[in-house]
């Protein structure tokens, strides 16, 4: 029996948002050739475009949203501070209409700025796909981590070959990650209004809130989209640097393919998400190993104990490895490298930061770790 494909594992069954995402993006990477390499200078470009735009947006809704209420406090009515709150509820009412409607208008144009964004990057990251139709598994893997990248959407829940990325996830925290999530992702920019208009309401007297509010708003769209865009480049990377892994993985035997695979498995559930380029190589890891088996059973304190029993030889690469399995799935910190450090400290091995750092650079300038 073959290895199910690892963009079904990832998103069994999509959205509708998310497979309208998937159509934009695929579109997109139809209607432009794919580039032979990485274009770091363009990527930079593109970068910059998209975080500019999601600012120049942030800025007008922050000018439309915060001189409606300075218009409303101080030309709509003459003795604003003299109202009782009964008497200002028709003028909050219309506030909140305009807020409401630019707010809206704004989210939508981020969501199309940030599909147009992740879809360039993901191009201009180098990566190789044709066009022909169905796109081949690998490929399509990325576009569903790039389109959920670009719609804010948690990570799927389901199992990924077996491992239960919410495996250290459970009662309240898994609650409150999904109420956090929602609001994000639908909220985190109206209710960032209201608490800067609350903050900032005596300023408001003064007409200093468009002023402040604009680039207020600017700041927190712009950190959003380069986010956005820097883990749709670290996706679109995932296929070439996990083909480059594999390749220095095939000469080793197959006890020590397996502790890796082990190491994917854990850094899935301590991320509590399964990356796009994590699910990737665990497909390729299992396809390598004899049987192809079609789930893994996570036994972290058993490979522990394999890890610290290791020879050198094997032990460096299984380091090596799980280093940059860390390091595809995201910036070294928080539960990456607390996962590095237990593999490191149990392998009796000094963990040199800045080495891993450096390496974390070469990756996201587009160089082979």
């Amino acid at each position: 029996m073959s290895l199910s494909r690892p963009d079904k594992e990832y998103a069994p069954s999509p959205g509708l948002a998310q497979r309208w995402a998937n159509r934009y993006i695929q579109g997109y990477l139809r209607r432009h050739p794919a580039l032979e390499s990485p274009s770091p200078h363009a990527l930079k470009l593109a970068r910059r475009w998209i975080i500019f735009w999601a600012a120049i947006a942030g800025i007008i809704s922050g000018i439309l949203i915060g001189g409606s209420e300075w218009w409303m406090r101080e030309f709509a009515t003459d003795n604003w501070e003299e109202m009782s709150l009964r008497e200002q509820l028709p003028y909050w009412a219309g506030y909140m209409a305009v807020a409401g409607v630019v707010t809206i208008a704004e989210i939508g144009f981020l969501y199309w700025n940030a599909l147009r964004g992740v879809a360039s990057v993901t191009r201009l990251a180098g990566l190789s796909y044709g066009q022909a139709e169905p796109f081949e598994p690998d490929i399509q893997l990325t576009v569903h981590g790039v389109s959920r990248a670009a719609l804010e959407y948690p990570s799927p829940g389901s199992l990924i070959y077996g491992v239960d990325p919410h495996a250290y996830l459970r009662g309240w925290k898994f609650t409150l990650r999904a109420l956090l999530y929602r609001l994000k992702v639908s909220l985190s920019s109206f209710l960032l209004r209201l608490l800067l208009r609350r903050l900032l309401g005596r300023l408001t007297l003064r007409g200093f809130l468009p002023m402040l509010t604009g680039p207020l708003y600017a700041v927190w769209n712009a950190w959003i989209a380069a986010r956005i865009t820097q883990e749709a480049y670290l996706q679109a990377r995932g296929p070439a640097l996990v083909n480059y892994l594999m390749e220095t993985l095939k000469e080793s035997d197959e006890h020590t393919r397996q502790l890796v695979a082990q190491g994917v498995g854990e850094l899935i559930m301590r991320n509590q998400q399964p990356h796009p380029n994590l699910v990737r190589l665990l497909a390729r890891l299992l396809n390598s190993l004899p049987g192809q088996p079609q789930t893994l059973e996570v036994d972290w304190p058993s490979a522990l104990r394999d890890y610290a029993q290791l020879a050198e030889e094997h032990r460096q690469t299984l380091l090596s490895s799980l280093t940059q399995a860390a390091l595809l799935s995201g910036t070294y910190r928080g539960s990456r490298k607390r996962f590095l450090k237990e593999v490191f400290a149990t392998c009796q091995t000094p963990l040199l930061e800045e080495d891993i750092k450096a390496q974390q650079q070469r990756l996201l300038s587009g160089q082979a770790p």
